[in-house]
């Protein structure tokens, strides 16, 4: 009988908690989509009750959090020495119950289970798509983040886990490329360059082109060799180009990947053109190379996924189609003799659409566009209605942001 009772109450309460979403304007989402919000209430109505120790516990996947529940965050083994803090702060914007009085804490084995007992509050953060630990992933009885900027190097199934990386939008998985996270993480100055037209940093001028790379795929390679005969380039890594006449070739200052990956904006501040294009062109893959460049005011020269031109201003950067490079290279060596038309490049906005684009790409915390993004997660996770993730799956996205 009290099953039943609490049964009923949590349904009401899921009913409504959908009825006011959609009377706060939100467009209805068709056909499968329905389905995916359908099933997310159905499995909410599923785990609604657990036994513990004799006491029944309402457990709704599709509640807001009690602000007077305690949350912790975990960490999934070793993390990367440079990388990791990015994660921890994203997760903490986005869930300000966490507890912030202690640090995260690090999970690598059962004994550590044992010990720090984690609760069905508690966020565990799995960094850069490895799984380090030493215990199978669905015993963590909270709910898990798997953050990369890369592909993820492992699938944990399961229906309390969530990804934020170059996947693709589904209901438990949320598109957020590399640079955005990285976006999120700089210090408040940069991010008023990229967000501000006229704070928008120019170069020093004083050079032509610079090349900082470790990673001397074929093609970046060819890319700088064809740049070298429009005008006298630089490097500043271990890549110096296919060609063994280097007679337009100049050693820069190098510096190594892991400062590089924070101080190549000051590297690159000399020159006009950054030649900054991706490991490989995969969908959703945007790592941090463009925005080093934008914030060292020199003009991208860039290569990668097609999703960049849903963020930044195709007008401020040179798309260099490895396949047909052509166009690019005339494009380039035209702005290279017109100094009026490259201050003209130099002075278009970043962002594709101002504030609307720091809403959908880089609001990860309420300071920042709204918090849109932080909303995206929290639904995502079951901390918010629902149809603030999946209301702008692909097909109704536009409806949402424009």
């Amino acid at each position: 009988m009290i099953d039943s009772i609490y049964l009923r109450i949590s349904c009401l309460k899921i009913q409504i908690a959908i009825l006011v979403s959609v009377c706060a304007g939100f467009q209805l989402i068709k056909n499968n989509q329905l389905f995916n919000v359908t099933k997310f209430a159905t499995s909410d109505v599923q785990n609604l009750q657990s036994l513990t120790n004799g006491k029944r516990q309402l457990i709704s996947a599709g509640r807001r959090l009690d602000s007077s529940s305690e949350m912790r965050l975990f960490a999934c083994g070793d993390t990367f020495p440079t990388w990791p803090t990015y994660g921890i702060q994203i997760l903490r914007g986005i869930f300000p119950e966490i507890d912030n009085i202690s640090d995260h804490i690090i999970l690598t084995n059962i004994d550590d289970m044992i010990v720090n007992e984690p609760k069905e509050n508690d966020i565990m953060l799995i960094h850069w798509g490895m799984y380090q630990c030493e215990f199978e992933p669905d015993s963590f009885v909270g709910k898990t983040v798997v953050m990369t900027g890369e592909s993820p190097r492992i699938e944990i199934a399961g229906s309390r886990v969530y990804y934020l990386g170059p996947n693709g939008d589904s209901p438990n998985s949320m598109m957020t490329p590399y640079v955005t996270m990285r976006f999120h993480i700089q210090p408040e100055r940069d991010k008023i360059k990229i967000s501000d037209h006229k704070l928008k940093p120019k170069n020093q001028q004083k050079h032509f082109l610079i090349y900082a790379a470790t990673n001397c795929r074929n093609y970046r390679e060819e890319a700088f060799d064809a740049l070298s005969d429009i005008n006298t380039v630089h490097q500043g890594g271990p890549c110096w180009g296919l060609k063994k006449n280097r007679t337009k070739v100049v050693s820069y200052r190098e510096m190594n990947r892991y400062d590089g990956a924070n101080n190549n904006h000051i590297l690159f501040s000399d020159f006009r053109f950054a030649l900054v294009m991706e490991n490989t062109n995969r969908h959703g893959y945007i790592s941090e190379k463009i925005l080093n460049a934008f914030n060292s005011g020199s003009i991208p020269i860039w290569y990668g996924s097609k999703v960049i031109f849903e963020i930044f201003n195709e007008r401020c950067f040179v798309y260099y189609d490895v396949k047909n490079p052509e166009p690019a290279l005339q494009y380039i060596r035209y702005l290279e003799s017109n100094r009026t038309a490259y201050n003209e490049v130099l002075e278009q906005p970043i962002l594709k659409h101002k504030t609307q684009s720091i809403a959908r790409w880089f609001s990860f915390n309420d300071d920042v566009g709204g918090g849109f993004l932080k909303k995206r997660v929290r639904s995502m996770m079951g901390y918010e209605s629902p149809m603030y993730h999946l209301g702008i799956l692909p097909g109704v996205r536009d409806t949402m942001v424009k």
